[in-house]
């Protein structure tokens, strides 16, 4: 057996044990020994080796337990979600304070959108004298089905406002098992006109007399 193929032996059983000063501990060393010596003391070294490891087997590793699946929150839930969330926008366009509106995000939210990057983002609501305030009293219509993408909850629709529609795209996260604003976009557009009632024959007071 040449030196190299002698070498090779003894740096397998320090990759095993886990460490070379373990290895060096039997007293093997090529330089100092003969070469039949050091190949029984190699030999013996892996031998002592797998003694102590069916007398100490390693503990197979725990499996990691699944982690929960993000449940989609139920329809109640999220109408209550969009609208806090367009209040607090609301409000916050009024006092010019985003102070809550960012307190109300997650903690990503908060980072990226201080109170004065909202108050500058939003500031043509304020210039304009956008109200919002309907947002209150209007239930919020989703023209998207609700998705879960990449651990966040993407909602787009509308509020059905009149003569000016309030369409919103949000985005939240999980945060302390709560679903926390993550995103906020909002628009205004002009709304459909509203339907007018049609006259339907025998109807009664509306219907021509004879």
């Amino acid at each position: 057996m040449k030196y190299n193929q002698l070498y090779g032996a003894i740096a397998a059983i320090a990759v095993i044990i886990g460490s070379p000063a373990a290895a060096n501990s039997t007293g093997l060393d090529a330089n100092q020994l003969p070469m039949k010596q050091a190949l029984e003391k190699a030999a013996e070294a892996k031998i002592a080796y797998q003694q102590r490891s069916k007398a100490n087997p390693v503990p197979a590793p725990t499996p990691r337990a699944p982690s929960a699946q993000i449940q989609m929150p139920p329809p109640e839930a999220m109408i209550i979600m969009i609208r806090s969330s367009l209040v607090a926008l609301s409000q916050a366009n009024v006092t010019n304070n985003y102070t809550v509106l960012n307190q109300l995000g997650s903690e990503n939210f908060r980072s990226a959108n201080p109170p004065a990057r909202l108050s500058e983002l939003f500031a043509p609501f304020r210039t304009n004298k956008v109200d919002l305030a309907p947002v209150v009293f209007v239930t919020p219509q989703l023209s998207q089905q609700p998705q879960i993408v990449d651990g966040k909850l993407r909602l787009v629709g509308n509020f059905p406002t009149q003569p000016m529609r309030v369409d919103f795209d949000l985005q939240f996260e999980p945060t302390d098992g709560l679903w926390k604003l993550f995103g906020l976009s909002v628009n205004l557009n002009r709304a459909a006109p509203p339907a007018q009632p049609q006259f339907v024959p025998g109807s009664g007071a509306d219907q021509p007399s004879r």
